[in-house]
Formats: structure tokens, sequence, C-alpha cells
């Protein structure tokens, strides 16, 4: 799905400014926006290049894996309870959302 939206908006002008939700490192803040074209983001970003086999490949490849309490959390979360003892002992391992 994520490839297909890609597609999607890669089918716009390429000078159509994008504005980044995320990116993967930080920039220090000089009151200007984070933009680029479309062009040059296809230039730039070698999976926005890439077909959609080898596009999830990639994406996959770059997942950590969960980190060990995940069902823990996922538990607690489904059932709304707070854990017993120091919450952030729980959250210790990967950040999946913010895959590099």
């Amino acid at each position: 799905m994520l490839h297909c939206s890609l597609r999607r908006l890669f089918e716009l002008p390429a000078t159509t400014i994008v504005l980044p939700g995320h990116i993967s490192e930080p920039v220090a803040f000089d009151h200007r926006p984070l933009s680029a074209t479309l062009g040059d983001v296809r230039e730039r970003v070698v999976m926005a290049r890439l077909d959609e086999d080898a596009f999830v490949e990639a994406i996959l490849a770059r997942i950590p894996p969960a980190p060990p309490n995940h069902h823990r959390i996922v538990e607690l979360n489904e059932a709304g309870v707070f854990p017993v003892g120091d919450p952030t002992d729980l959250e210790a391992g990967a950040n999946r959302c913010a895959v590099a």
C-alpha cells in the first residue's frame, strides 16, 4: 500500500513541493520549513525508484525486531491497564516508528 501511495504521488508534477512529516536526522530550527520537490525526492531517494517487490523487501529489511516486551505492551494497551511498577521499563527497545 505504501508503494502504491508513492507511485500515485509521483504522478504529480516534479515541481510539486512536499513537506516531510518525519525525517531521519535532527535538523537545526531555522524558522524555515523543510521541503523538497518531488523531482528532487525521486533523484535523491533510491527507494522511491524501486519496483514494488524490491521496495517491500527493502522496507521489511529495515524494520528492527520487536522489543522483548512487545507482546506484554500490546496486551496492556488492549486491556487499558496501567502496568505495575515503572512503565518505562517496558518501553526499552526499538522505536518502530522511526525506521531509518
